[in-house]
């Protein structure tokens, strides 16, 4: 009995995770359009439209387990230099970063991040956690996601 709760519980999170996919790689690279023409715009009254809804993705694993999830950075080629990615909220004793935690803009094309959580012992089962990526030079928002820790 427990295996099949377990079995539904993975299966719902990769529901949730591939339902939303589409829409955040969406986000994802009207993100980049938007940070691009503000880069390159000639003055500083370029408009620099925010995405209206953001669709978090779902961490979930057990105690010592890592819980991961990926959306993708898009590039023109417009766009040149790196930022650093980094990952905020608070999430008890689980250790939760971004891979790669530097992006450079240097090429066109997509860059996959991944968000990786080692999973903590201490962690309430059943509790989310939000937390979200930014890009650390403009503390601008990329991306958001909810940690939980499954029950044993």
């Amino acid at each position: 009995m427990p295996d099949h709760r377990l079995s539904n519980t993975v299966r719902n999170a990769s529901a949730v995770n591939l339902k939303y996919s589409a829409d955040l790689l969406n986000l994802a690279r009207d993100y980049v359009r938007a940070f691009s023409a503000a880069l390159t715009a000639p003055s500083e009254e370029a408009e620099v439209k925010a995405p209206t809804r953001s669709v978090p993705l779902l961490l979930a694993g057990r105690a010592g387990e890592t819980a991961n999830a990926a959306f993708a950075l898009s590039s023109s080629g417009k766009l040149t230099g790196t930022v650093t990615l980094q990952v905020t909220g608070s999430f008890e004793d689980s250790e939760v970063r971004v891979e790669p935690d530097r992006v450079s803009f240097a090429e066109e094309g997509d860059k996959i991040v991944r968000i990786l959580a080692k999973v903590g012992k201490k962690m309430p089962a059943g509790t989310d956690f939000a937390g979200a990526v930014v890009i650390s030079e403009l503390d601008h928002r990329i991306t958001q996601f909810i940690l939980r820790k499954l029950g044993d």
